[in-house]
């Protein structure tokens, strides 16, 4: 898309072992939405324009709402965000983005990932008041400022991550199954930890709200769509090399997790990579 970018931020060291990635982001103003897909970890966005609308799909269709810092849960659909704002319908939107571990949930934000799955939240509604951060964004929506009062945030959240470790089982079937992208057997995870695998899956279940099969799923599917930037023609591999049998499959999920085919998501999100 023009006018668009994608800009990588370090994130504070306190921060590694809960933030996997952090991204200042600018969409530009344009028809249509943009798709927010499932991925292995939860979503939290520090919008610099001002309130997103967000769609969110649930059994009885779609809910809406409007987020300053909106946090997502996992989940196995993707949300909607038109690309113009209602409020400035003309002007590109731009924040920062950050992929939190799911493991890191109850110590970052007070709750496990299992309480936020399938879940849009205000990040204030979980976490209490903000002290001023929402504030600080928009004293400075486009300068160093703003990711300064991001970084100082997540120090004094984060900091709690690193002392109360997520159970060392739980840790490392997460690793196994998201490090290989979805291939490791899940039996073989089990074994791996001392678990059967019903065991597992419950266990993941309760944590961050979805159980071993669909995280795997999940894991499959981001490298899929990490894939597809700059490989247009190439569907058959990539299904190949995500770990699909074949591209019929790769097509299914997508339908699933996007709603869309990836040739769809690629010229609506792609168009000038």
């Amino acid at each position: 898309m023009a006018d668009e970018a994608l800009v990588a931020l370090a994130a504070p060291p306190e921060a590694a072992g809960a933030v996997r990635t952090m991204i200042g982001y600018r969409m530009a103003a344009e028809p249509g939405e943009h798709r927010g897909l499932p991925s292995p970890y939860l979503t939290l966005v520090f919008s610099l324009s001002g309130p997103l609308p967000i769609h969110v799909p649930s059994p009885a269709g779609r809910r809406e709402g409007a987020f300053r810092i909106p946090l997502g849960g996992l989940h196995t659909r993707a949300v909607l965000l038109p690309r113009r704002l209602p409020h400035a319908p003309t002007s590109a939107q731009r924040g920062i983005q950050l992929a939190v571990h799911p493991l890191a949930a109850r110590a970052v934000f007070g709750v496990p990932a299992a309480a936020l799955t399938d879940e849009v939240l205000e990040v204030g509604d979980v976490v209490g008041p903000l002290a001023g951060l929402t504030e600080r964004l928009a004293a400075d929506p486009t300068g160093p400022d703003a990711v300064a009062a991001v970084n100082g945030w997540l120090r004094e959240r984060t900091r709690a991550a690193a002392a109360s470790p997520a159970p060392r089982e739980l840790a490392r079937a997460w690793r196994l199954i998201v490090g290989s992208d979805g291939r490791a057997r899940i039996g073989d995870v089990a074994r791996d930890v001392g678990w059967s695998r019903a065991h597992l899956t419950r266990r993941l279940r309760a944590e961050i709200g979805v159980g071993a099969k669909d995280l795997a799923r999940l894991a499959r599917f981001q490298r899929s769509r990490r894939l597809m930037i700059g490989r247009a023609g190439e569907l058959g591999r990539i299904a190949q090399d995500s770990g699909y049998a074949d591209q019929s499959h790769l097509t299914a999920e997508w339908r699933e997790f996007a709603g869309c085919t990836p040739r769809q998501w690629m010229a609506a999100e792609l168009a000038d990579h």
